[in-house]
């Protein structure tokens, strides 16, 4: 049986898109969480939205913003190595400054 699953090599632009502004990519979507990569450039943003389930946000690489709350009241910057976690229907957004490579993992209840 085979416990490993390579989901993809995430390099400079692993992701084969021309240097859109916003690109999101499904890395993995499994029984119980789903894997995304997200990358804006030139001060894009992922306009405020919600997940209906907890997530993880990692910073590959980049700088930007991470706001959340019922008025994106609550900031966390964002460099590479930032992990942050967020509940199940808090609204958030995101900012690149002026790139941003994120991974949010959402976790299903199965």
């Amino acid at each position: 049986m085979k416990h490993i699953e390579l989901l993809g090599e995430l390099g400079a632009d692993a992701d084969g898109e021309e240097a859109k502004d916003k690109t999101v990519n499904q890395l993995y979507d499994g029984s119980f969480r789903r894997i995304v990569a997200v990358r804006l450039r030139n001060g894009a943003i992922l306009s405020r939205h919600h997940a209906d389930v907890p997530i993880t946000v990692y910073c590959v690489s980049g700088n930007g913003k991470f706001n959340a709350g019922a008025d994106l009241e609550d900031l966390q910057e964002l460099q590479a190595g930032t992990l942050i976690t967020l509940e199940a229907g808090v609204e958030h957004e995101v900012i690149a400054e002026p790139e941003l490579h994120i991974l949010v993992t959402k976790f299903k209840d199965s």
